[in-house]
Order: C-alpha cells, then structure tokens, then sequence
C-alpha cells in the first residue's frame, strides 16, 4: 500500500476531523490529498506528531487522527506509553510503516528489524491495536475507530514510492489556522 493512496483514503473518511500529520513526505502528501484548516502539518518536528496530536485530543471533545511514522515514533516512544496511560477516547494514531528512517538516509528502522509497534502500543494499556497492510484492510479499521471509543492505534505497513513536491505550508501560521477551525464551530 503506498502512503498517498492510505493518505487519500483517511481524508476522504476523516470528514471535519482534525488531522495531524508527521514531518516530511506525511505532511506533503496530506496537503496534495487535500488542504484544509483542521490539518495540522509538523515541519521540523520529528518524533512529536503523536505526541502533538495527543495533546490536542486531552483539550478538546472532538476525534483528533495523527498520522506519524515509525522512524518518528521511534524516536519518542515514552509517548506510546503516555497515550495508553491517559487513554484518550477520542485519539486514533496511525503509524506509517515503511520499516526506515525516509527523511535520514532511508536506514532500516527497529521495525525492519522485527519491532512490532502495535505489540508496543498493546503492552502500553492501548485497548485498541490493529496491523494493516492493503486499503480495504485499513479502511475497515479506520472506519471502527471512528465509530468506537479509543485510543486506537493502527499500524498501516506501506511502501516508498518518491516523494512528492513540498507542500507550500508556513509552519508558523499552522497552529493559527487550527486554533481557529476549533474556535469557529
């Protein structure tokens, strides 16, 4: 399953959700699979996108989806622990799952190597773990977690297929655009 395609694919049944996506290629390609106020890009930010999303999810009532990778989860896996500690309802985590480190050198990441991050995530007290590796299989996962108290925790194993152009995004203005589609409603 390449990442634009499963991308496109939690848009489309995402509706007015927000959406909080990792560093790099994630974030471009939630741009190109359609801009809009309640996507919140991470530039420079590597190993917080769920950490982040986790954040928003404890302030408000409302689903918040964190579209991360495994490299960046990696990198911050103390934030596994603290979703399954606060169990947010209303979070569901994504974890692209190429097996590498894609913005370093494309390095086999743990996951190569055998680390199973929905194992990780189970044994964090996360109620609701899920591997996925085609479209309908993370269709039908992600539509329960939209349907179901969280947190949810799915990892979608995906291929590497060049990147997209960079999004045209000012990370600075980010976190103004998404107070504002949250004070809005």
């Amino acid at each position: 399953m390449l990442r634009f395609d499963a991308t496109k694919l939690i848009v489309s049944l995402a509706g007015d959700r927000a959406i909080v996506a990792n560093l790099g290629p994630s974030t471009d390609e939630l741009w190109h699979a359609g801009h809009r106020d309640k996507n919140f890009y991470t530039y420079g930010s590597m190993g917080l996108c769920s950490s982040i999303a986790l954040g928003m999810a404890v302030s408000t009532d409302e689903q918040i989806i964190s579209l991360d990778g495994d490299g960046s989860l990696l990198m911050n896996m103390g934030t596994i622990a603290t979703i399954g500690r606060e169990q947010p309802r209303n979070l569901i985590v994504v974890v692209w799952d190429n097996e590498e480190w894609g913005q370093t050198g494309h390095q086999p990441s743990h996951t190569a190597k055998g680390t199973d991050l929905a194992k990780v995530a189970e044994s964090c007290s996360i109620p609701h773990t899920a591997t996925v590796s085609d479209l309908e299989e993370l269709a039908s996962v992600f539509r329960t977690a939209l349907e179901e108290e969280g947190p949810w925790f799915i990892v979608a194993k995906i291929e590497e297929a060049g990147y997209m152009p960079v999004a045209p995004i000012e990370p600075e203005l980010t976190i103004y655009r998404m107070r504002d589609s949250f004070m809005g409603q």
